[in-house]
């Protein structure tokens, strides 16, 4: 596959960066006919540049002036190169310094500079222009790069450019096309029966026709009809390339600059990233933490608030990290290159990357934990980043896609660190869910048990503990499978015994208060005396006064001596003794044996009451396999 790169023309007003463009390509980008009036670039223009290999690129002409800074930023937001354009007749203004340090803020691997309107100046002039930017460039990274005299009007060093250009597109690598797809949206247009065109540099990846996209951050879930690349169909476009998609069933109201299209599930909307935050050596003042700024990431342009993680203020050249809060989401990932200005001047005052895609709002009281894993991360140290981040007491296992997609470590890498740490016992694996930390693990299973029998402690007439009240008591935003495993491992030790959904603690023996005790000793005396009609809580409640006792502690003290074995529960959720049923049962067995079989009518003779009262007695010894149902009969189980 070929690859595919895009240099960004930068520069001050009126120093010929459109006329370098159309020199070299023989476009005009100035395509507005305000920008005509003018004479000025308002908008970012983008020409395709053939090569002499036959591949192409992309050329960006960004404004100049000032007023358009919205739009040179943009424009230089996906570059891969950087030529700066410098009239000779001029020399350094100010925004051929600030485009400057947009182009390094954004990453641009590889450019040199162009001395234009060469036609002008005599050699002395152009020794002094070269010598200024010269000086302008350290410490950048058009430091000690090709200066190049160039004039539109003779054409001189037109082709020392071109060679320029060839061999910078030889040394610089293209961007990542197995991840994947991406692509900021700069550019939108309708078309009347065509429909809806999104633009823009695809940062990572690939897109096919008809391959499915969702449009962040709104989220709309669309497809791509056709695709273009420089107004040429293509059947797919790559990482690297300009291209316009149109969106199946997407109003041209939905989509905006500033928007992502991306794969489905790659990227999620966020109001928080934490960030490697430089000011600029020349920005007038301080970055104050909880200070407003207008942050540019992507082609997006948002209002955010700056909570400085480590300190109360950024002076003019230092370097920090930071959370940017942002007033409405945005489809960032880690690794993403921004630039901030304030909020009321047009002018840049520095920039970085974004080092996470953070889950929760920066809090001073978590300084300690969030710290050394944020300062990892900014040293792209991958086993500190790891290290930290799990001596955090995650409480969920964690898959590598997730981490990698958080922090912006490469997936191969984290896969191999989490199988190094699988592998030294460091980390629990928890097929398709993730890894969880070793020790915690330990830790929270050895707690388990004594969880269990404080439970059981607290509410004697428990005689197991459920497994969700067992779960918040330990740890109440404990991931279900390490829970699940602990029990099961606790289980297989004999340190816990399974009770349907419930656990308890093995010769656990508890007391029942003196209160409860005497309440049982009436319900016992109780059940003796009702004989073999089954009873319930509430005829109970009623018979000995309704304001002396709760009928809901009554009822738990009925189901206590059920699972005591001392009563019996009918499902009808009435009670019998043990010693009435052994009576009830030798009633049963007489009449059976007299007359080969019992039906629900014979209830009356065997039990002494009707058929409502006798049905759950019956059901229960068909339950307990004392009887048998043919048809409307029963017979003994056992003959």
């Amino acid at each position: 596959m070929s690859k595919f790169l895009t240099a960004g023309i930068a520069g001050h007003v009126d120093h010929g960066k459109t006329a370098l463009v159309r020199c070299l390509t023989g476009i005009d980008t100035d395509r507005l006919q305000i920008e005509k009036q003018r004479g000025l670039s308002i908008e970012s223009g983008i020409a395709p540049l053939e090569l002499s290999s036959g591949e192409s690129m992309a050329v960006v002409d960004v404004p100049g002036h000032t007023d358009f800074m919205k739009n040179t930023i943009r424009g230089l937001s996906a570059v891969d190169l950087g030529i700066l354009v410098v009239a000779a007749d001029d020399g350094v203004m100010p925004q051929t310094l600030e485009h400057i340090q947009i182009l390094d803020f954004f990453g641009a691997r590889g450019g040199f500079i162009v001395m234009s309107k060469a036609d002008l100046v005599d050699d002395e002039t152009m020794e002094l222009a070269e010598l200024e930017i010269r000086e302008l460039t350290q410490d950048t990274f058009l430091e000690e790069k090709p200066v190049v005299p160039f004039s539109s009007v003779d054409q001189r060093g037109l082709e020392e450019i071109r060679v320029r250009i060839e061999e910078m597109a030889k040394e610089v690598n293209g961007r990542d096309p197995q991840s994947p797809f991406r692509c900021w949206v700069d550019q939108v247009k309708g078309f009347p029966g065509f429909g809806s065109v999104a633009s823009g540099t695809i940062l990572t990846g690939s897109v096919r026709q008809h391959d499915p996209l969702h449009l962040l951050p709104s989220g709309v879930e669309t497809r791509a009809r056709s695709l273009e690349t420089h107004h040429e169909k293509c059947p797919q476009a790559y990482a690297g390339q300009r291209v316009g998609i149109n969106l199946h069933r997407v109003p041209l109201t939905e989509i905006r600059r500033g928007m992502v299209l991306a794969a489905p599930g790659c990227v999620q909307p966020t109001y928080l990233i934490n960030v490697d935050l430089r000011v600029l050596d020349r920005a007038t003042g301080p970055i104050r933490n909880r200070q407003r700024v207008k942050l540019y990431l992507g082609t997006s342009v948002i209002n955010s608030l700056v909570v400085l993680i480590d300190r109360e203020r950024l002076e003019p050249g230092e370097r920090g990290l930071a959370q940017f809060r942002m007033m409405k989401p945005v489809a960032a990932l880690p690794g993403d290159p921004f630039v901030i200005c304030l909020l009321n001047i047009q002018t840049v005052i520095g920039g970085g990357k974004v080092i996470e895609i953070p889950h929760e709002k920066f809090r001073q009281a978590k300084a300690p934990t969030t710290l050394p894993y944020l300062k990892a991360l900014q040293e792209n140290d991958l086993k500190g980043f790891v290290e930290h981040f799990f001596a955090g007491n995650l409480l969920r296992p964690v898959t590598s896609v997730e981490l990698a997609r958080d922090s912006g470590f490469p997936l191969a890498e984290v896969e191999a660190e989490f199988r190094a740490r699988v592998r030294d016992g460091e980390f629990i694996s928890f097929k398709g869910r993730g890894v969880f930390r070793k020790t915690l693990y330990q830790e929270l299973k050895e707690s388990l048990p004594g969880v269990v029998e404080a439970i059981l402690r607290d509410d004697p007439l428990k005689m197991s503990a459920a497994a969700e009240e067992i779960r918040k008591q330990l740890a109440p935003s404990l991931d279900e499978a390490p829970f699940q495993r602990m029990c099961a491992e606790l289980c297989n030790e004999g340190k816990l015994i399974r009770v349907g959904g419930s656990l308890k603690v093995p010769s656990l023996s508890v007391k029942v208060s003196q209160k409860q005790g005497e309440l049982i000793e009436m319900l016992l005396d109780y059940g003796e005396s009702s004989g073999f009609v089954p009873f319930s809580a509430d005829t109970f409640w009623k018979v000995y006064g309704r304001t002396k006792l709760n009928k809901n502690e009554v009822q738990r003290l009925l189901d206590y001596l059920h699972t005591q074995g001392r009563l019996i529960r009918l499902n009808n959720r009435r009670f019998l003794t043990p010693q009435s049923m052994a009576k009830i049962k030798e009633r049963v067995t007489q009449v059976i044996r007299k007359n080969g079989s019992l039906t629900v009518g014979d209830c009356k003779e065997v039990l002494g009451y009707g058929r409502t009262v006798g049905v759950p007695v019956f059901e229960y010894l068909d339950a307990v396999g004392f009887t048998r149902r043919e048809g409307d009969n029963r017979v003994l189980k056992n003959g």
